[in-house]
């Protein structure tokens, strides 16, 4: 499939695996536990939809956006690393594993981000901006030059993960003395 649009399409449980779209947008769609095992989806962009615990399996994101999308319970890690590539904007990420991934320069825009797994991930010049990270788990996790400005609820211990080069905001940045024993007083 290509250049098209696909809207207010239910799609629960729906049998797409193999299936290849090229430059569609697909808005409002229900993809929850759909199986799109092998998958391709090439510049495509997602706006609206319901990705909750689809199955994607060797399936390849190259240059794809998601955009207010919820995505709960996604083993991102299951992927085809080979060109992966994508953006997340205003997306609700519950429970998610992107764990040993190579994700440089991946956008997660003001996004609420819970429970999260990113352990062992490279995430060079990521960026966080404004994105709620409550339980969220970066351990020996690459941060370098990543942007956590305006993120909140973040638990990053700097003694086992790379922040070279991170950005934080000033108040929030405390958050990083989180894993030291220490007091901090007014």
């Amino acid at each position: 499939m290509e250049n098209v649009t696909i809207s207010k399409n239910d799609s629960r449980a729906a049998d797409i695996r193999g299936r290849t779209f090229t430059q569609v947008l697909f808005e409002s769609c229900d993809f929850t536990e759909a199986n799109a095992i092998g998958s391709r989806f090439i510049d495509c962009r997602m706006k609206g939809c319901n990705l909750s615990l689809v199955k994607i399996g060797g399936c390849r994101f190259q240059n794809c956006e998601f955009e207010d999308c919820k995505l709960v319970g996604v083993n991102f890690t299951r992927c085809d690393p080979m060109f992966l590539s994508f953006k997340f904007k205003n997306c609700r990420i519950d429970t998610c594993n992107f764990s040993e991934m190579a994700l440089k320069r991946t956008i997660f825009h003001r996004c609420t981000i819970r429970d999260t797994h990113f352990s062992h991930a490279k995430l060079e010049e990521a960026d966080f901006m404004g994105s709620d990270l409550t339980a969220s788990v970066f351990h020996q996790t690459d941060l370098s030059k990543a942007n956590f400005l305006e993120a909140t609820n973040y638990s990053i211990n700097p003694m086992v993960n790379k922040l070279k080069g991170a950005k934080f905001s000033k108040f929030d940045a405390l958050a990083l003395l989180d894993h030291f024993d220490i007091i901090l007083e007014n």
